[in-house]
């Protein structure tokens, strides 16, 4: 796989076949064999094989042979010409009457769906346009146009049509089997053309002047002008029989052959170049593909030439048996290199000149530079030398130590922007040129800084050397050192750089270093190639920066080596597949250099290379994905556009492909899955993706491709597909769990209710029950035995004189029996239930007016709400926290107004007394006041009924009482809200039915 000379001026394709990157795919590779009638590239990026076996489709990697691309058909046998039209749609012609499309993946017969019949299509080409021309025996002559098919003939004589061609002035060209060759004109009847001698025509190309290339069983002719043209032809081309012909961009002509393949320039009408495959000889079918791809083949093989990155320069050329030197380019589209063998050599167009000045040609060159009508060389002997050009000679003038220089070993040399020309030489430090007398530096007494490697004048004027004893730069009046051995002991800076981003780069002999902030930096962690003995760095038109170690030729993302994210795939290497004979590189200044236009320049041992990043064919070249297949669990849908996939799919393969056959090796892909992705991943050369576990919904596969250069400015590809969700994954299911779930919630929450409020109920009637027993005790016996006594103590006072000493105490006695009875009275109507006959309000105004002939306090009373029942025992408790409360602010707080609020709410029901005396204590509040117990019976009794009071004061400024009791506690339930449970319910029907089978 060589490349040779691509001319620097141009570019335009006139090469050796030699000088193309060649590839062979056969049967080693995977090529299934036999003969190929026609080679296509469809939208897609797939290359097809018009074969006698069928149809062939070949991704970059791999063969598939197609037999039966339309489902329940037979194989459809051999392929008998392909054509791209300008809609991306593939034309495959068959055997008979029979006529394929395919485009994006699916095939269709296009006889039936476009309705078209004839018995047998014999011939097929596209025009200009990108429209398709077909030959069929009944039809004749049609185009493809509109999505449909226009007849171009109304009549023509029957005969067996092989090729078609159009020509640059628009005439249709038409070859027969034996027949000769027609021409057809618009609104022109069909004209034979007379006087060829040439009966079988196998292929036809356009030539420049409007004319055609005719391919026959009996040589290559060449028809323009009316006539067949004289052509200098080799005697095997002459006589052979050409199978297939093209025309390529660079207007080269390629004639295949049944003894191989030749390239003629088509404007010298002379063969340039000759290729014969020792297996294979018979070439069937050529293609020129997108990328500039030139594909061939017989029965054995399928082969390409294309081009590389770079174009070489071999002895062949120069005649040189070694480079191995330094290279220049000048401003004036020239090159210039020096061998090691000695001599200058200057490559301008497509020539290369020995440049004769005395001395040169047995001296080593070690460094070029200057300006187009200046050069300055150092020399290996010969000190340094001016190359002047006058009258368009080249003359020389050579300064040595007789005038002033350090030394006559001159190893690298820099012409500055103000004339001077600093030499750097092997071993006696640094000599500069200024108005034609020299001045030394000799740097400093160690050796090692003395030996200088490399010169470069920066941006900023600034002068900069590297040498064994590190970097050194000289602005004018100073000499800085910036030595090695502070970064790595033994380290050599073997080059320096500078960017376009005014970076100084630095090789060393242990790989890249950074100079920045006044120090050495060395490069960690990049890839292993980065980490050899750097000889040569450069930057081309595209920002990359280039590198040459002793065994690579480097390409680096410099965006991604500045920012420290340098992955292994942001550096390129280049090799034999891209035009490159060798990647050593060789130690001497300069032998890695861009010229003007951008361009790499590189120097080898045997051979010079440049390369042309942003016209290099399929390199720059944005990258389409294609989206081959979509396998979910095992099962392909059978549509890619409408995706819906069942429940519970976990997992979706995708398989893609780039549309780069030039180098799909170096094409990488990066993708995500909206979703389940949060950003891109990073780029890999593989080509299937696995995503799991998947979520119902709908998702979108999105992936992009890089360029052979590692640049991501491919359009984004995407694919959509839909999830179904499970039963259990369904909104409509959710929400009813929701609701089934707040039911629950809520069946739950009423049944602990209805407990809570049950045991409240038992323990309120527990408590009634035992509060009327004591009642009924302290009536029955204490309270009347107390009466009893009294009354006989009352009668037993009648009898005691008035004079006796015993009578005040039997008074006092029978004081203090009638206040027993009183209190236990009072008692007594305290353990009884409340009136329930009256409402809570009136209780409460009736408890207000027995206190107000004790104080002077006025009292307002408030209701909210809807009145209801209040179960008896919270009607009982509710009235001994207010009257509790009331007495408080009537007795300890003083107060002078005392509100008293009732509210019946739906949810709750509300009672509050406040009043604005003078507070209580916050610690008695906490606390309570020893021998008082009615702050804490006041919550006791909260807490009987399943609530808690608050309690609230401020000294001063008033306390107040709030009770809140829940509605399903408070409240006596009325017939709507009354909740049964199933066994409740059970013995309510059997009262029902004991009560209706009672005899009445």
């Amino acid at each position: 796989m060589a490349q040779g000379l691509r001319p620097a001026s141009a570019l335009d394709g006139k090469r050796s076949l030699a000088q193309y990157v060649h590839n062979v795919w056969g049967v080693d590779n995977g090529y299934i064999g036999g003969d190929v009638y026609a080679i296509a590239k469809s939208s897609d990026g797939f290359l097809w094989l018009g074969t006698e076996h069928g149809l062939v489709r070949f991704d970059g990697f791999e063969f598939t042979l197609i037999q039966a691309p339309l489902a329940d058909q037979r194989p459809i046998g051999a392929v008998r010409g392909m054509v791209e039209d300008r809609d991306g749609t593939l034309w495959i012609r068959l055997d008979g009457p029979r006529l394929l499309r395919y485009r994006d993946g699916i095939f269709e017969d296009a006889a039936i769906k476009l309705s078209f019949f004839d018995p047998v299509l014999t011939a097929m080409a596209p025009d200009h346009a990108g429209n398709m021309f077909l030959w069929g025996i009944q039809k004749k002559l049609l185009r493809f146009r509109g999505n449909r098919f226009q007849p171009l003939l109304n009549e023509a004589p029957d005969f067996l049509m092989i090729s078609i061609v159009e020509s640059t002035t628009g005439s249709i060209w038409l070859g027969t089997r034996d027949s000769g060759l027609y021409r057809v004109d618009v609104g022109v009847p069909i004209q034979v053309v007379p006087e060829t001698g040439i009966h079988s025509v196998n292929a036809l190309a356009p030539s420049e002047h409007g004319g055609v290339w005719i391919g026959s069983e009996t040589g290559l002719h060449l028809w323009e002008n009316g006539a067949l043209v004289p052509l200098e032809l080799p005697g095997p081309l002459r006589h052979a029989q050409v199978l297939a012909l093209v025309r390529d961009r660079y207007r080269n002509l390629w004639v295949g052959t049944d003894n191989g393949m030749y390239r003629l320039d088509s404007e010298r009408k002379v063969v340039t170049g000759f290729y014969r495959h020792p297996d294979d000889p018979r070439i069937l079918s050529i293609y020129e593909d997108d990328e500039g791809g030139l594909w061939f083949a017989g029965s054995h093989s399928i082969e390409r030439f294309r081009d590389g990155m770079f174009t070489a320069i071999t002895k062949r050329e120069t005649e040189l048996n070694e480079v191995d030197g330094p290279v220049f380019a000048d401003d004036a589209n020239r090159t210039w290199f020096a061998p090691a063998t000695g001599g200058l050599f200057c490559l301008e167009g497509s020539s290369v000149k020995r440049i004769p000045v005395d001395g040169l040609g047995r001296d080593v060159i070690y460094s070029i530079d200057g300006s187009k009508d200046e050069l300055w060389l150092g020399r290996q002997h010969g000190g340094l030398t001016e190359l002047m050009r006058r009258n368009g000679h080249w003359v020389s003038r050579t300064f040595t130590q007789r005038d002033g220089l350090a030394q006559d070993s001159v190893y690298t040399v820099t012409r500055a922007h103000d004339g001077s020309v600093w030499a750097g030489t092997v071993s006696n430090g640094v000599s500069v040129l200024r108005d034609g007398r020299f001045k030394t530096y000799a740097m400093n007494n160690e050796p090692q800084s003395k030996v200088i490697f490399s010169s470069l004048e920066a941006a900023d004027k600034k002068m900069w050397f590297t040498s064994s004893g590190g970097l050194m730069s000289f602005d004018g009046d100073h000499w800085v050192t910036y030595p090695a051995v502070a970064v790595v002991p033994r380290l050599d800076l073997l080059t320096v750089f500078e960017d376009s981003g005014h970076v100084l780069w630095v090789g060393t002999s242990r790989g890249l270093a950074r100079f920045e902030g006044g120090q050495i930096e060395v490069m960690h962690n990049l890839p292993q190639a980065l980490s050899e003995e750097i000889l040569n760095i450069a930057q081309d038109s595209m920002g990359f920066l280039w590198v040459v170690t002793g065994q690579h030729v480097l390409q680096i993302d410099r965006t991604k080596l500045m920012s420290g994210n340098l992955q292994k795939e942001d550096v390129v290497s280049y090799g034999g597949d891209d035009g490159l004979i060798e990647t050593q590189g060789v130690r001497r200044n300069r032998s890695l250099v861009s010229d003007p236009s951008g361009r790499i320049w590189f120097s080898s041992l045997h051979s010079l290379a440049v390369a042309d990043v942003s016209g290099a064919a399929g390199y720059p070249q944005p990258v389409r994905v294609r989206i081959e297949s979509a396998t979910a669990e095992g099962i392909s849908p059978e549509s890619k556009q409408s995706m819906i996939l069942p429940p519970n799919t976990q997992n979706i393969t995708f398989r893609y492909g780039g549309t780069n056959l030039a180098m799909p090796e170096r094409t990488r892909f990066r993708y995500r899955l909206d979703g389940l992705d949060q950003s891109w991943s990073i780029g890999a050369s593989s080509r299937q993706v696995v995503f799991t576990p998947l979520s119902p919904g709908s998702h979108t596969f999105r992936i992009m491709a890089s360029s052979a250069l590692g640049v991501w400015n491919g359009p984004e590809s995407d694919i959509v597909f839909q999830v179904q969700p499970a039963l259990w994954q369904t909104w409509y299911f959710r929400t009813l769990g929701v609701i089934l779930g707040g039911a629950l919630g809520v069946a739950l929450y009423r049944f602990r209710l209805m407990q809570v409020t049950s045991q409240l109920n038992r323990r309120f009637q527990d408590r009634l029950a035992e509060r009327t027993r004591i009642a009924q005790d302290l009536h029955d016996t204490l309270l009347q035995d107390v009466i009893s006594a009294s009354m006989q103590l009352d009668v037993a006072q009648d009898y005691v004189p008035e004079d006796s000493a015993a009578k005040p105490q039997v008074r006092r006695v029978l004081h203090l029996m009638r206040q027993a009875t009183a209190e236990g009275r009072a008692a007594l109507r305290g353990l009884r239930t409340i009136d329930s006959s009256a409402s809570l309000e009136e209780a409460f105004k009736k408890l207000a007016d027995e206190l107000s002939h004790t104080t002077t306090s006025t009292y307002e009373i408030t209701s909210r709400g809807t009145p209801r029942d209040l179960k008896p025992a919270v009607r009982d408790e509710v009235c001994r926290i207010g009257r509790e409360a009331y007495i408080n602010a009537v007795s300890h707080a003083k107060a002078s107004k005392i509100n008293i609020t009732v509210e019946y709410g739906s949810g709750s029901f509300h009672f509050m007394v406040t009043d604005n005396g003078c507070g209580i204590d916050s610690e008695i509040l906490k606390r309570g006041r020893d021998g008082h117990w009615g702050l804490a019976g006041m919550k006791e009794r909260a807490r009987e009924i399943g609530c808690a009071v608050k309690i609230r004061s401020h000294t001063p400024g008033g306390t107040e009482v709030e009770l809140s009791i829940p509605a399903a506690i408070a409240y006596v339930p009325q017939n709507s809200e009354r909740f049964y449970s199933p066994w409740q319910m059970l013995r309510r029907y059997s009262r029902q039915e004991n009560e209706r089978k009672r005899p009445r």
